[in-house]
């Protein structure tokens, strides 16, 4: 089967996954899906030009009904093919944090120094050259108050290695060349809903930035 008819078939997955869950796909980016996120991004200083966002989803997804956005995406200047960039909105902004493979031994490590990562990085299978020399966090408490024993325990059942949070945005980035197929967009997506379920109710509202 040739890249093309892939493509398709990509398409026409998100396509009926949309309608069966009663969410939005487009095949660009659109201005009330990726244009959102693109434009925090952009205020917060990523250079959101280097991606060129396809088969996008928004909608909403259990527990909770969280709304999200998720889309594939090249980014400029890379070989890596696409990837799959999942975004669930927080209800509120917070500060910088992920949870990245401790260098060591691979285990589930908090991190607050990653303001100047893209939050299209995929951290769980690269480690970017700008967590190197970064600076200290801003907020050097909150990453291991919000990283709590149950947030790893979900990070580690349901396989979300990487995670970010990027203001009001909880990011999980698949490894690059791997474009989501339906059955992992759900889970992906439900696994984020849990993710944020799970974030200390006190923390976050100590922490949330106005």
């Amino acid at each position: 089967m040739g890249d093309g008819a892939v493509i398709r078939r990509q398409q026409q997955g998100r396509a009926r996954l949309a309608q069966e869950r009663g969410w939005r796909y487009a095949r660009r980016g659109s201005r009330p899906g990726f244009g959102v996120v693109e434009a925090r991004w952009r205020a917060a200083g990523a250079e959101v030009d280097e991606l060129d966002p396809a088969d996008e989803l928004t909608g909403a997804v259990a527990p909770g009904g969280r709304p999200f956005t998720l889309f594939d995406t090249t980014v400029l200047g890379s070989s890596a093919g696409y990837r799959t960039v999942s975004v669930l909105h927080l209800p509120v902004a917070l500060p910088p944090v992920a949870v990245v493979p401790d260098p060591d031994n691979g285990e589930p490590l908090a991190e607050g120094r990653v303001g100047p990562v893209p939050p299209w990085a995929a951290l769980a299978f690269q480690h970017p050259p700008e967590l190197d020399g970064a600076p200290p966090a801003a907020h050097p408490g909150f990453a291991e108050e919000l990283v709590t024993g149950e947030v790893l325990d979900v990070t580690r059942r349901f396989g979300l290695l990487g995670w970010r949070i990027a203001g009001k945005d909880l990011v999980w980035v698949s490894r690059p060349g791997d474009r989501l197929v339906p059955e992992r967009v759900v889970a992906v997506l439900q696994a984020l809903a849990a993710l944020a379920a799970a974030l200390p109710a006190p923390v976050v509202h100590r922490y949330r930035v106005e």
